[in-house]
């Protein structure tokens, strides 16, 4: 049963995620958290709607580098595919090789995308810019890592580009007062989770693929 793999900061993550509240995590690395935020937020858009619809997009998760939005990727394709919800990475290509086109971002109903990819399609695209809408959820990963003064610009243009109603999940290895400082605003009484050390946890493709999607339906849905 899922119930009995997670640790307990992750069934607090979920749970106030799934009640419309938002959180602020610090945990150290590997400790879970990715799951923690993947498992509400699919929650989440499988019960507003069984089917998203092109040009409405219901999750965006912020990560820090093209490699980690690779691995959240991977993780997020399990249950996308499981849930028939379509799924894209945008991130900063060679040249000539965008990773992501904003043609085929429109189709998805969950974006994983590097901030300044996001940036740039929002600042150059309105279709993209009128699909986050309707968005639901929204993850900001590794928020310690963000300290150069352009990113803070960025965020700031995406924040104003997402619906205030709206829920909003920060998470971080160590202290991020500056990021908690840009996306303040757009918190809502945000629940403080800290944890110190909780051992090895749940937070690889292996490790999720015995955690089917399927199981969801017992647990939280």
């Amino acid at each position: 049963m899922l119930c009995k793999v997670l640790h307990i900061f992750q069934e607090q993550v979920i749970e106030r995620l799934l009640k419309f509240q938002d959180v602020i995590v610090q945990a150290p690395t590997g400790s879970g958290k990715t799951l923690a935020y993947i498992l509400p937020l699919f929650t989440i858009l499988w019960k507003k709607k069984k089917v998203w619809p092109e040009n409405e997009i219901g999750a965006v998760m912020i990560v820090p580098s093209r490699e980690l939005a690779k691995q959240v990727g991977a993780i997020c394709k399990l249950f996308a595919d499981a849930l028939s919800l379509s799924m894209r990475v945008m991130i900063g290509g060679k040249k000539g090789k965008s990773s992501s086109k904003a043609d085929q971002c429109l189709s998805a109903a969950v974006i994983i995308a590097t901030p300044g990819r996001l940036q740039s399609l929002i600042s150059s695209n309105s279709d993209f810019k009128k699909a986050l809408k309707a968005l639901e959820i929204l993850i900001i990963d590794e928020a310690d890592r963000y300290t150069d003064s352009s990113f803070k610009a960025g965020m700031t243009e995406i924040l104003e580009s997402l619906p205030k109603q709206r829920r909003t999940g920060l998470f971080s290895a160590t202290q991020a007062k500056e990021m908690e400082e840009i996306v303040k605003f757009g918190l809502r009484n945000p629940t403080q989770i800290t944890i110190t050390n909780c051992g090895a946890m749940l937070d690889s493709v292996d490790s999720v693929e015995a955690i089917s999607p399927n199981t969801l339906n017992n647990f939280y849905m």
